[in-house]
């Protein structure tokens, strides 16, 4: 979030005439981890203080690095994206992720429900192999990619292989200079970032890819065709695939939801798997999340934890933790010294983790009816 408050070091708020009609509510209870670091250099460093000699970019590093640690365990995590699955089944990692808090399907009364991954198939690396005895090799052998070489000349990368089944048309009109083609007929399972290819010398420019479908058969490409023509073009899907994810998803939805056998019965049932809201994996390995194909089409809401250092605007301290922030900078500037006495050291190191325990409980947000009221539910006579 962006923050207005007119006085450095987060000392005011801003005026109520500016505040209401503009859009950075809720600012008050952040601070800028530039107004940290201000803080601390003027709190903690110079003569007769703890840190004496400290380079302002040595805090500036443990600032940030306090920040990250922070946020993946005490900071309140606030991050989510929604989307609709599109028939890819794929969704790209948030260009800020570095781990996810829950991913749900979205019913039509807006109640999330929670989705668990699968531990029963992985996406992994497949290698694109020879199948017919020939000039590439014999059945079996490993196809390399051919333009990744290295300085010698040597091939040095395995090929990976598509599962996905590429989309073909024979009677695609293309027109030269024009970045339009027209399909035989619409097909809404073509998605930008697809591959185009016409596998002749004329037509298609190499390295061109779908930027939008209308939906009534009319493809927008990234290059101009070359040619005026009716021509047969591929559609490529350039997310890698595996046979064992491939046929995981198209298998009965990819769920693994109760076995029919157990239906009934108590004995044996795995909870993870009581459900049939559907599943998905994560393939870190290429920054996209593969769901079932039981949740084509439905909408999805991925949580996540982030770092906060991903733009200025995140780079904000609740103000729960800002005791903390200084504590954290104080033991990391510290222990990184040589002529800091180590029982100062072993000092900084357990205020740092009371100050953070402290803010964990705060940001906790615990309230004494609320949990009143969920305990009452649960037929415990609470009496305050």
């Amino acid at each position: 979030m962006s923050i207005t408050l007119p006085v450095p070091g987060g000392g005011g708020s801003t005026a109520p005439k500016t505040y209401y009609p503009g859009t950075n509510h809720g600012e008050y209870q952040f601070i800028y981890i530039a107004e940290i670091i201000n803080n601390f250099q003027a709190a903690y460093v110079g003569e007769g203080k703890i840190l004496q000699n400290v380079l302002r970019g040595d805090v500036t590093f443990h600032a940030y690095r306090a920040l990250q640690e922070l946020h993946y365990d005490t900071f309140k995590s606030f991050k989510s994206q929604e989307i609709e699955i599109p028939p890819s089944l794929v969704m790209a990692l948030p260009h800020d992720y570095v781990n996810y808090v829950k991913l749900a399907t979205v019913d039509a009364s807006g109640v999330e429900h929670i989705i668990y991954p699968t531990n029963k198939t992985s996406n992994p690396f497949a290698i694109d192999q020879v199948t017919v005895d020939g000039t590439d090799g014999n059945v079996g052998d490993y196809k390399y990619d051919t333009d990744n070489i290295d300085g010698i000349g040597a091939v040095t990368d395995l090929l990976r292989q598509h599962t996905t089944t590429p989309i073909i048309d024979t009677g695609v009109s293309v027109t030269s200079g024009s970045n339009i083609i027209i399909l035989t007929a619409a097909d809404p399972l073509i998605l930008p970032g697809m591959i185009v290819s016409s596998g002749l010398t004329i037509g298609i420019s190499p390295n061109t890819h779908v930027v939008d479908n209308d939906g009534a058969g009319n493809i927008t490409i990234s290059n101009n065709a070359t040619t005026t023509a009716t021509i047969s073009i591929t559609f490529t899907s350039p997310i890698p695939g595996s046979n064992s994810w491939e046929n995981y998803k198209g298998a009965s939805g990819g769920g693994t939801s109760i076995d029919g056998s157990l239906l009934g019965r108590r004995y044996g049932i795995e909870p993870q798997h009581a459900q049939i809201n559907g599943s998905y994996y994560i393939d870190n390995d290429n920054g996209n999340i593969h769901f079932s194909s039981a949740l084509a089409g439905d909408t999805i809401v991925l949580k996540y934890i982030s770092d906060g250092v991903s733009n200025d605007n995140e780079s904000v301290v609740h103000k729960f933790a800002e005791e903390a922030m200084y504590k954290w900078i104080a033991y990391g500037c510290a222990s990184a010294r040589v002529d800091i006495p180590e029982g100062i050291i072993q000092r900084l190191k357990k205020e740092k983790a009371a100050e953070t325990r402290k803010a964990k409980l705060r940001l906790s947000n615990i309230k004494i009816e609320e949990i009143t009221q969920v305990i009452r539910g649960k037929s415990k006579y609470i009496q305050h």
